[in-house]
C-alpha cells in the first residue's frame, strides 16, 4: 500500500508535538506517525496507552524518555519501544518516525496527572 503525505492527517499536541499520523494498515495491525517534538509530551503528568505499543524511532535531534521511571537519552538512529501499561514521558526537540500497533485509538491512551 502507499499513501503520501497529503492523505495524512495533521496533529498538534499541547507541549510542542505536533506531526502526522497516515492511514491505518488496512487490517487494523499498525498506524505509523511522523512526530516533531519540542518541549514535552505530554505537557503535563505521564501519558499511558492501554493497548498500543508505541515505538519511537528517532531520525534527528535528541530525546529525554522516562518510562516508568527510568530514564533512557535517544538520538539519531535509536529507538525505544513503550510497551502497554507503560507510563511515560517525554522531553527535547526531534523528528521521529512512530510505529504504533495495533492502530492507534485516542481512547485507549490516558494522561495520568500525579
Amino acid at each position: 500500500m502507499y499513501y503520501s503525505k497529503k492523505q495524512a492527517q495533521k496533529f498538534k499536541i499541547p507541549g510542542g508535538t505536533s506531526g502526522y499520523l497516515y492511514p491505518n494498515h488496512p487490517k487494523g495491525e499498525q498506524s505509523i506517525a511522523l512526530v516533531s517534538a519540542k518541549g514535552r509530551y505530554p505537557d503535563r503528568g505521564w501519558s499511558i496507552n492501554s493497548k498500543c505499543t508505541e515505538t519511537i524511532f528517532v531520525l534527528s535531534g535528541n530525546l529525554k524518555i522516562n518510562v516508568d521511571g527510568k530514564i533512557f537519552y535517544l538520538k539519531r538512529d535509536d529507538l525505544i519501544m513503550i510497551l502497554p501499561g507503560q507510563k511515560y514521558k517525554i522531553r527535547g526537540k526531534a523528528k521521529t518516525l512512530d510505529l504504533i500497533t495495533p492502530f492507534w485509538e485516542k481512547e485507549q491512551n490516558k494522561i495520568i496527572i500525579e
